[in-house]
């Protein structure tokens, strides 16, 4: 589907064509194009906890590391690194 491959969303996708998203994802894959989101790579793991420790939020950690924010709070979580609540306090 044109827009998906330069960087568009399933979810703006979606929105554009008035359609749902699992619509979308349907058609991408019968295209064979995967619409998976990309995991972490593990090299990249030490440096989401340096940001997270500094203070940086998920959602931006993953935007930088090309991932989802509970991608990065699963790997975060599996390293021992204490998660914050949403009030930014530690649980």
């Amino acid at each position: 589907m044109e827009g998906y491959g330069t960087g568009a969303t399933v979810y703006t996708l979606a929105a554009k064509f008035g359609v749902s998203r699992a619509t979308i994802g349907k058609h991408l894959r019968a295209r064979g194009i995967d619409t998976k989101p990309p995991g972490l790579h593990p090299d990249d793991v030490p440096t989401a906890a340096q940001l997270y420790e500094g203070g940086w939020p998920l959602a931006r950690i993953a935007v930088k590391l090309n991932t989802t924010a509970n991608t990065v709070r699963a790997r975060l979580s599996e390293i021992g690194v204490s998660m914050r609540d949403a009030q930014g306090r530690e649980r």
